[in-house]
């Protein structure tokens, strides 16, 4: 069963998401990237693929273009961190287990969150801080006091989102994390070498994994039924 759900935020914003239930005890609830949504394929997929292994799933928009949504241009790590705890909390009495997977910026979101109530981790290729903000094609407009992105669509982005993002100590959150965690890389991607200084930080049951030939959609033939399959290894 497919449920369209709306939870709002302590600031008066919405955040819609999608249930896909079949009354598991396990939740799997995913956490979208930089300038991404709910729909992209690898969340689509996931459900039914999930729910055939006996998993809930839930995706859900930090912002969208549905009415009275939290736009990308005021949201932060720390606004995507409440609004992630909103969700967790929402949930965490209606399952045994709770999971959370995210993908690019998303696991970024995940290590600042309050994790308390969830029981496993699983980053897919996962992003770093950076120094230099022409390394993301990006550039800083003063009379808006925000940040475009120059990415073929031009994005607009606050500046609390860009300095959280910056300065953000991942060997701090990487070494203070206290629930097991999977790592899954794109071999032809670059995240696995800026991470390598990352992984012998954990402190908790952990493993990393490379998809070869996989960029970082994962949109090649065949590399997003392997991330599915990587991911349900560690979460069975």
């Amino acid at each position: 069963m497919r449920e369209k759900t709306e939870l709002k935020t302590q600031d008066d914003y919405i955040i819609y998401g999608t249930l896909d239930s079949n009354n598991n005890k396990t939740l799997l609830i995913f956490v979208h990237g930089f300038t991404g949504g709910q729909d992209e394929h690898h969340y689509l997929n996931a459900a039914p693929f999930f729910i055939k292994n006996n998993f809930d799933t839930f995706r859900f928009d930090f912002y969208s273009r549905n009415n009275n949504t939290r736009p990308l241009a005021e949201s932060s790590i720390t606004s995507h961190s409440k609004d992630l705890k909103l969700i967790i909390d929402n949930f965490k009495d209606k399952y045994d287990e709770l999971i959370l997977i995210g993908h690019s910026f998303g696991p970024l979101v995940i290590l600042s969150t309050d994790l308390s109530d969830i029981s496993k981790l699983i980053l897919w290729d996962p992003t770093t801080p950076f120094k230099n903000i022409k390394d993301k094609n990006a550039s800083f407009d003063s009379s808006l006091n925000k940040y475009i992105f120059h990415w073929g669509m031009d994005f607009l982005v606050s500046k609390q989102m860009v300095d959280e993002w910056m300065s953000a100590d991942l060997n701090s959150l990487v070494e203070k994390l206290s629930i097991p965690c999977k790592i899954i890389f794109a071999g032809d991607c670059n995240k696995h070498k800026l991470w390598k200084s990352y992984l012998p930080k954990f402190k908790v049951k952990h493993e990393s994994v490379i998809i070869e030939g996989a960029t970082h959609g994962f949109i090649e033939e065949g590399t997003e039924q392997k991330l599915f399959e990587e991911t349900l290894k560690w979460i069975k």
